[in-house]
């Protein structure tokens, strides 16, 4: 039987002011290239930032994240209160969970109170291609085998510190680019878009690979 992956969805409002949910392509697609299902996890009800869940949101996103095998957590502009609910729900279950973008920096920004986000001031352009180091004695060096590689980041913000995260890779600038969090099968957190990179990029690969081996 394949392995089902939820994808957390993201609200937009198009310019005629219809609101809908959607994910990035490129990640359903991903998801289909690796003999996976991509499960999309949609809200309850279309939410503002600040709206808090209710027992029964809560009870919904439980039962879901339980069907689901592993869990991607998407970029994006904002993440709402349901993303940090599966998250922690994800991480106390053990279930293997992908951030990507901004769901790497949900994932350093989710046990603490503190602003850990600020803008990139950098000669270094993180819309584009630019070469990062993987840290030593780091699950992402076990699963790359090589002290550095080229990402496709396309981030104006960072996060400062890791909390509760080890860092796993850093810009040539010092910005953190992967986190992981110890003892865990798989919760892994990365300021590039590997999804975009499938079609040509071993590394990117390696990461999906050893993404759904956990599952």
């Amino acid at each position: 039987m394949k392995k089902m992956i939820g994808i957390i969805a993201r609200p937009y409002i198009d310019k005629d002011g219809t609101k809908y949910m959607g994910i990035n392509e490129n990640i359903r697609k991903s998801i289909i290239k690796k003999n996976c299902i991509p499960l999309i996890i949609n809200s309850v009800d279309y939410y503002s930032i600040e709206k808090k869940l209710s027992t029964i949101e809560k009870n919904f996103y439980k039962k879901i994240i339980d069907m689901c095998s592993g869990i991607i957590i998407t970029g994006g502009s904002y993440w709402y209160n349901y993303d940090i609910f599966i998250l922690k729900y994800a991480i106390k279950k053990d279930v293997p969970v992908l951030g990507i973008c901004m769901g790497m920096q949900l994932m350093a920004s989710l046990f603490t109170n503190d602003d850990n986000i600020e803008l990139n001031n950098s000669n270094i352009n993180h819309h584009d291609l630019h070469e990062i180091f993987i840290n030593d004695n780091t699950i992402l060096k076990k699963i790359i085998n090589t002290n550095k590689i080229i990402v496709n980041s396309r981030h104006s913000y960072h996060i400062k510190k890791a909390n509760n995260f080890i860092i796993s890779a850093t810009s040539p600038d010092n910005l953190i680019e992967a986190i992981e969090m110890p003892n865990k099968k798989c919760v892994i957190g990365l300021q590039w878009h590997p999804e975009d990179m499938l079609d040509y990029d071993i590394n990117a690969n390696k990461i999906y690979d050893f993404f759904i081996n956990k599952l």
